[in-house]
């Protein structure tokens, strides 16, 4: 089977097989998040950047809004960068689709080392899955940019993360 067919199957089943009540995406979530960083001048390979987030969507039907403020540890960059920790500030709007959330997302971040800090812009997309109502699922890919003039110097990078969610 070509991916062709199986990507029309995909969405058809995304047109016709989804619920007609939406499913509720109101309220607060706290969870944690496992990401595979790519720098983009990074001698190294792929850094694996364990995480947590606290956040708030609301429900306006199909549309749903939110933020989110995410914290990880990012490790080596570099040969000469040991970046501490990423704090990312997002907000998001999202299409529901149900069970499934489709979003995108946009806002700031702040890389830390042990000698300086800088700040940058953050964009991308994502998709959530409600497994019972109270755990979701998500994937999501992040591009950052980090070009203050700090003396930090944090490369652009991509991060594609899966986050498991508790929503209370």
């Amino acid at each position: 089977m070509t991916w062709r067919v199986m990507a029309s199957g995909l969405g058809i089943a995304l047109m016709f097989g989804v619920p007609v009540g939406a499913g509720d995406w109101s309220g607060f979530f706290l969870g944690a998040s496992m990401a595979r960083t790519s720098a983009s001048s990074a001698d190294r390979g792929p850094v694996s950047a364990p995480g947590l987030h606290l956040g708030y969507d609301h429900d306006f039907g199909r549309i749903v809004l939110g933020g989110e403020v995410e914290v990880d540890r990012s490790g080596r960059l570099t040969p000469d960068l040991q970046e501490d920790q990423t704090s990312r500030v997002k907000l998001r709007a999202g299409y529901d689709l149900g069970e499934t959330l489709g979003y995108v997302t946009i806002g700031t971040a702040r890389n830390e080392s042990a000698t300086d800090s800088d700040n940058g812009a953050v964009y991308g997309v994502g998709v959530s899955y409600s497994l019972n109502g109270a755990l979701r699922l998500s994937g999501e890919y992040l591009h950052q940019d980090a070009n203050d003039g700090a003396a930090l110097q944090a490369p652009a990078r991509d991060i594609l993360s899966i986050r498991a969610s508790f929503q209370f």
